[in-house]
């Protein structure tokens, strides 16, 4: 199945985005050429990503990107003036990620655009290990059993699941889920008779905000301490619940 790509900002705890870094100019510069062919969205996000708009890249040279401003031309002042921005946009189903120093506002045939030069660097994230069950909201909840005097428990909704991992619907900020942190025992139940029991390990972070300024944030986390029978039980929930999406 073919799932529309979240611009979605994504992060990684120190070096762990090494396997997505591209510094290529000239890949740089085909990957770019071709999101505008293909006409993918864009999130631009700005004011420390607090804020963002949907965009579109327009226009690509050897040198720069040229994007769509928005319909506000106070909204764009703010943009060209609020320094650091990342762009989020999607190229063949993985996402682009890369940050620029500040966006420029400029026209091009004479409509309001940012121009930002071409990055010296950016992520290409694709997961492929494992194919990634994207569930409705509330069908799976996991149970993070964290420390604390006296421990907690935390129970998030799954986005989607795999062999290798899960992703967790959780705050914008959330302390107990950032990237690098280890959860030594998880606990999720596929129905009535069946319950798994795992550790996870957070590997990213991605924020979506919201035109309300209040984000929603996802926890992108693979399983840690799981044994063969569990790995068992996890592929064929895969793929009973697989068979039931594509009826």
């Amino acid at each position: 199945m073919n799932h529309e790509v979240p611009l979605t900002i994504e992060l990684f705890p120190g070096g762990d985005d090494e396997e997505f870094r591209i510094a290529s100019p000239r890949e740089i510069r085909f990957i770019m050429h071709d999101i505008e062919k293909q006409a993918s969205r864009a999130a631009l996000y700005y004011d420390k990503r607090k804020e963002f708009i949907l965009t579109s890249v327009v226009d690509v040279d050897d040198d720069g990107v040229w994007l769509d401003a928005s319909q506000s031309h106070e909204e764009n002042i703010k943009i060209a003036g609020s320094g650091r921005c990342i762009v989020v946009s999607s190229h063949h189903q993985a996402k682009v990620q890369f940050e620029v120093e500040a966006v420029e506002l400029t026209e091009l045939e004479g409509l309001e655009t940012f121009y930002i030069p071409m990055p010296d660097e950016l992520l290409r994230i694709q997961r492929r290990d494992f194919f990634r069950l994207h569930l409705p909201a509330g069908v799976l909840k996991c149970r993070l059993q964290l420390g604390g005097n006296p421990p907690r428990e935390r129970l998030l909704r799954v986005r989607d699941i795999s062999r290798g991992g899960v992703a967790l619907y959780c705050d914008e900020h959330d302390a107990d889920l950032q990237p690098g942190k280890t959860i030594e025992r998880c606990t999720m139940r596929l129905d009535e008779d069946t319950e798994l029991t795992f550790g996870l390990q957070v590997r990213y972070f991605s924020i979506t905000p919201s035109q309300t300024g209040k984000g929603r944030g996802c926890a992108g986390c693979r399983f840690v301490n799981i044994d063969g029978k569990t790995e068992v039980l996890l592929q064929r929930y895969i793929t009973m619940q697989q068979k039931v999406q594509l009826l």
